[in-house]
């Protein structure tokens, strides 16, 4: 007898993988704009209404790549008005857990516990990438561990939805 593992891998993933491909790529982007807008702006983890700014704004604009791209390459789908709404309402959805963990995470103090074991295990590699240090800049990464695989089973049933 096939495992479920197995048989979701053989009947999603390749499908799969070009999500992971799509959403690294999307990821990358909202972390960037993130990142880069918190470095002009000088926000840092005592902002927290600024990080959340900054943040949606990343999001935004990596939403859009990331519609693009999931519909035409990852799904290899048409899109349609009811896909581009179930798009639309999988990452309000999204959207919401992102911004709910992030400022969870701000509360807990998560970028700087972050920081400080990097600092204390890999001392060498803060020395070579300093952003490491920053709470503020690691403070997405546990928000896309978490978010992106509900994320994946979201966009991909309302953007599939009716193919056959």
């Amino acid at each position: 007898m096939m495992s479920l593992i197995t048989r979701l891998r053989q009947k999603y993933g390749a499908q799969f993988l070009r999500f992971f491909i799509v959403g690294v790529g999307a990821t990358l982007l909202h972390w960037g704009v993130y990142v880069v807008l918190n470095r002009i702006l000088g926000f840092t983890e005592e902002h927290p209404v600024a990080l959340s700014c900054t943040y949606a704004t990343g999001y935004i604009i990596s939403f859009v790549a990331n519609y693009i791209a999931s519909l035409k390459w990852t799904f290899r789908t048409e899109g349609s008005v009811s896909k581009g709404l179930g798009f639309a309402f999988s990452h309000i959805v999204n959207f919401g857990m992102h911004m709910g963990l992030l400022n969870l995470f701000v509360l807990l103090g998560v970028g700087t516990l972050m920081a400080d074991s990097l600092q204390y295990l890999t001392p060498w590699l803060v020395a070579m990438l300093p952003m490491l240090a920053d709470p503020a800049t690691l403070l997405p990464l546990p928000v896309f561990v978490i978010v992106v695989p509900i994320n994946f089973l979201l966009v991909r049933f309302f953007l599939t939805r009716g193919d056959k």
